[in-house]
């Protein structure tokens, strides 16, 4: 297996943990703001019941669950695109592919090509 294709398929592996992780939190979250509307629901007073669920934790847990996630997407698609590069697709057809912007994919060749040197 060559190196892109590997980098690629660690790339998947840690997206997909990322993903987990990622719906584990949202749930955790969705859990926890219905609560908050019981609890407001039932006459509580708002910052009452944001602190009986720790909502500056929860919304720090969330925040970083989304970015982990993205910074794995980010490299999963850098590794695709960089073995696409490879195999001697163009740019702009690994952006059609992809549907990302021309511009998108011209950033992400500059950013394999700097990787690079």
């Amino acid at each position: 297996m060559s190196t892109k294709r590997k980098n690629l398929a660690d790339g998947v592996s840690t997206t997909v943990e990322t993903i987990d992780r990622l719906r584990q939190v949202l749930s955790d979250f969705k859990q926890a703001i219905v609560k908050l509307a019981k609890l407001t629901e039932g006459g509580e007073p708002g910052v009452s019941a944001l602190g009986n669920l720790n909502a500056p934790l929860r919304r720090r847990t969330v925040t970083e669950a989304m970015e982990e996630f993205e910074v794995a997407r980010h490299q999963m698609r850098v590794a695709l695109f960089a073995l696409c590069l490879e195999e001697g697709a163009s740019t702009s057809e690994i952006g059609r592919a992809l549907g990302i912007s021309r511009q998108l994919a011209s950033r992400l060749a500059l950013e394999i090509e700097e990787a690079g040197s």
